[in-house]
């Protein structure tokens, strides 16, 4: 599967923005980046028992398609809200990680997953319905993932070129210790940092590095039972990853270990963590050669 790079003129809810805030954006900005990528884990989108693709496309687009007749009104909304927590299932992975009822599909193509409460939303007309939300209205302006203080601004560049959905945007773009540890690992091979230039105009590394980024759900040595996408990152730590032990036998893991742990890998058995060594060992290859052309 071939990958273009994404186009680069933000859009935030079907409209252009400022020069001067495209600037922002390429630096900082995780949330609503482009035509057809966006974030929305922070509303609990992944916090669901069917986190595939298929599913959670499904799901956004009857909402959207709901949310479109409803009356713009707090009686209106609200009643929305009671429909759709009695209509779809109430499963969460994570109980106390909520789920917004009112993530949808936004945009002029409804390609990107965002808040169909926002004032931006041609329906609203310009009304903010954001603080009928469980977290209120505030939380859009105030609160920002981890990802957004911690991964460097060449980390964030690179993972908005490679990712052209927002699917895996949202399930990769929290992950920092993830997408850090990958970033390190390559850097380290190449002796030198990696930019979005480097991937911008060379498919064959931009597919590479997406191939390494798609085992964010892919990934074939997770512990049994592990199949959760959800990510809490949240700074409370109250659902951390599960701490990676070497196999009995075993001294240490020495290679990718903060991949292997973030990844969720299953350390039962130290073949199989060998087999994960390698397999990382192929796919990190595969890039640097790509990248030292």
């Amino acid at each position: 599967m071939k990958h273009t790079a994404p186009e680069h003129k933000h859009i935030l809810y079907g409209r252009p923005v400022s020069p001067l805030r495209e600037q922002k954006l390429n630096d900082d900005y995780l949330c609503q980046v482009g035509s057809s990528v966006s974030c929305g884990a922070c509303c609990g989108l992944y916090n669901v028992a069917d986190a595939s693709r298929q599913s959670l496309e499904r799901l956004l687009a009857a909402r959207t398609s709901r949310f479109a007749d409803v009356e713009r009104s707090i009686a209106g909304i609200m009643a929305f809200k009671r429909e759709i927590e009695a209509s779809e299932s109430q499963e969460r992975p994570l109980p106390d990680f909520h789920h917004c009822p009112f993530l949808g599909l936004v945009g002029p193509r409804q390609e990107t997953v965002g808040c169909m409460l926002h004032p931006l939303e041609p329906l609203n007309k310009g009304m903010d319905f954001r603080s009928l939300s469980h977290y209120g209205g505030m939380a859009c302006h105030i609160y920002f993932c981890p990802a957004t203080r911690l991964l460097p601004t060449r980390c964030k560049q690179i993972v908005r070129t490679v990712i052209s959905d927002w699917y895996l945007y949202g399930l990769l773009v929290t992950e920092h210790r993830l997408l850090q540890a990958i970033l390190a690992e390559i850097e380290h091979r190449l002796n030198r940092q990696v930019l979005r230039d480097d991937v911008v105009h060379n498919p064959q590394a931009r597919e590479a590095l997406y191939n390494l980024f798609l085992l964010r759900v892919s990934w074939p040595f997770r512990q049994p039972g592990r199949i959760r996408l959800v990510n809490y990152f949240f700074n409370d730590h109250r659902h951390p990853r599960p701490v990676i032990a070497p196999a009995v036998g075993e001294q240490t893991i020495k290679r990718y270990h903060t991949i292997l742990q973030e990844l969720e890998t299953r350390t039962d058995c130290a073949n199989v963590v060998r087999q994960a060594e390698l397999y990382l060992d192929d796919k990190f290859r595969i890039l640097q050669e790509h990248l030292q052309i």
